[in-house]
C-alpha cells in the first residue's frame, strides 16, 4: 500500500462527488481519463459528464514533478498543490454569432468571478454541420488539501454554467 499524496486525495473528493451526481441522475459520466506521464512525470485526471445533451463539462485536476517533489520531501518548506482546469464543450448545428460570445463570456465570469481566465474557441470541420465552442475556466493558482471545499464548490459551479449554456442555445 502506497501514502496518496495531495493529487490522489484531491482526484478522490471530485471523483465522488461527480459519481454521485450520476447516480442521483442529475449528470450522466461521458469519459473519464487519468494519465501517468513518465516522460514528465506529471499526473493528470479529467473526468466529463452532460447535464443537458448540448453541453459536456470537464474537470481536469493535474499535479507535477516539483509538486510531488514537494510533498514527498519533508525538508521542502512548499506546499503541495495541484492545478485545476474547466471545460465546457457547447456544440450547436449553426455558426456562433458575436453577440453569443459575449453572452458566454459575461455568463462564465457572474458563475466563475472576473479574475478566472475565460476563453472560448471555436472548432468546425469542413464539410460538417457541427460547430463547438470549447470553454475554458482557468484560475491563476494552485488547489491545496485543505481547499477540498473549493473543489466541491467547482462543480456546482460546472452545474451552474452548464445550466447557462442550455439556457444560451435554447436561445440560438
Amino acid at each position: 500500500m502506497f501514502d496518496p499524496i495531495v493529487f490522489d486525495n484531491l482526484k478522490v473528493v471530485v471523483e465522488g462527488e461527480i459519481y454521485d451526481l450520476d447516480l442521483s441522475g442529475q449528470v450522466s459520466v461521458t469519459n473519464r481519463e487519468d494519465f501517468v506521464d513518465l516522460a514528465q512525470f506529471t499526473r493528470t485526471y479529467r473526468i466529463s459528464f452532460q447535464q443537458h445533451f448540448c453541453c459536456t463539462a470537464s474537470l481536469t485536476l493535474s499535479t507535477d514533478l516539483d509538486n510531488i517533489h514537494a510533498e514527498l520531501t519533508p525538508s521542502r518548506v512548499e506546499k503541495p498543490g495541484c492545478t485545476v482546469y474547466i471545460h465546457f464543450q457547447l456544440k450547436k448545428q449553426k455558426p456562433f454569432e458575436e453577440a453569443e460570445f459575449k453572452d458566454i463570456q459575461e455568463m462564465c465570469e457572474g458563475i466563475w468571478g472576473t479574475t478566472r481566465v475565460v476563453k472560448q474557441r471555436v472548432t468546425h470541420e469542413v464539410g460538417e454541420s457541427e460547430y463547438e465552442n470549447n470553454i475554458e475556466v482557468t484560475f491563476n493558482r494552485f488547489i491545496y488539501e485543505d481547499q477540498v471545499g473549493d473543489l466541491i464548490e467547482m462543480i456546482d459551479y460546472m452545474l451552474q454554467t452548464t445550466d447557462q449554456l442550455k439556457v444560451l442555445y435554447d436561445k440560438s
